[in-house]
């Protein structure tokens, strides 16, 4: 997971905007909708031109312009384990606060309803990470299958500062009063989000078999945060794991020909010009390739800034 930087927003989710967007006008509806207990325990149903609840539900946050938006600001990438989607699959629009139940909460219905249009809860995901699967995992040596993925999950420390659908109703009408809360919850939320955290990839580390683990030196909270991301994303699904590994292959390959530039470059620093400016070529040629693994576009960037990272602070040659 690295740190993405949140694009503007799309028009029709926009808020404050004469005419209404109409990511507002379906969240007026949904509070509406929600306003009425006796719905809270059913989905969405919008508002028909006929003035009748149709079945057709939360539909704003899947205009193509917002998927556009997400693929471009994400790269292709899911947010949260950094595969690239998009030469197999369409990709996942996420909603990071659930908006049709809470796993965790009680009673789970309704979820954050009046967020299934916001901009800052919207992320571009997989179906591994965003939805439940049959994984494989490795625990201790043993391969086991275990159901994961996100889905309707969002843990917090506790439950006390869990918003509800009264909260819901406040979105529009009381803004001041609903970030108040919202902000509150934050303190006590579990996941990370990449578009929220400073310097995310510093939660986690990896071994030499591309397992993910929580990172030395967190507070415990920070610890706890790692710890429920890579059990709620299936950061540790054993399909994921081995790409990983494989990256780190690719990874170490390369810093070896970085080795060997270096090498070659010293070795004729003393020589004629031509010579050592053709070693220097090469070396730097070299060490642009090593550094191109941990650009954003990339899969697996943090993990190539993790290894690469470790080892130039290792290395006694630099």
């Amino acid at each position: 997971m690295i740190n993405i930087q949140r694009r503007d927003c799309p028009d029709i989710l926009k808020t404050d905007v004469d005419p209404e967007s109409d990511g507002v006008i379906e969240t007026k509806d949904a509070i509406l909708y929600f306003s009425d207990v006796t719905n809270h325990q059913t989905t969405y149903k919008k508002m028909g031109a006929r003035g009748a609840r149709i079945k057709e539900g939360y539909s704003v946050y899947k205009d193509k312009c917002v998927r556009k938006t997400l693929l471009e600001m994400f790269q292709g990438k899911c947010a949260y384990c950094e595969s690239k989607i998009i030469t197999i699959y369409n990709g996942d629009i996420e909603h990071f606060r659930p908006k049709g139940e809470i796993q965790e909460a009680k009673p789970s219905k309704p979820g954050y309803y009046w967020l299934a249009a916001e901009w800052e809860n919207l992320l571009f995901a997989c179906p591994f990470c965003n939805q439940t699967n049959t994984h494989e995992i490795n625990n201790d040596g043993d391969i086991e299958e275990s159901v994961l993925g996100k889905l309707d999950q969002f843990p917090l420390v506790s439950e006390t500062h869990r918003l509800n659908h009264s909260h819901g109703s406040l979105y529009f009408a009381n803004r001041a009063q609903y970030l108040q809360a919202f902000n509150l919850e934050e303190t006590e939320r579990l996941l990370l989000n990449p578009c929220l955290d400073t310097n995310v990839s510093r939660y986690f580390k990896y071994d030499d078999n591309g397992a993910i683990i929580v990172n030395d030196g967190l507070s415990d909270l920070e610890k706890q945060k790692a710890g429920e991301s890579i059990r709620v994303y299936a950061l540790h699904r054993l399909n994921l794991v081995i790409a990983r590994s494989e990256k780190i292959i690719q990874i170490k390959a390369q810093i070896k020909r970085v080795e060997n530039a270096i090498k070659n470059f010293n070795d004729n620093i003393e020589g004629n010009e031509e010579k050592r400016t053709w070693f220097e070529g090469i070396m730097r040629e070299e060490m642009q390739i090593l550094k191109k693994y941990k650009d954003p576009d990339q899969e697996y960037a943090a993990l190539a800034r993790y290894i690469i990272d470790k080892y130039f602070d290792e290395a006694k040659f630099i």
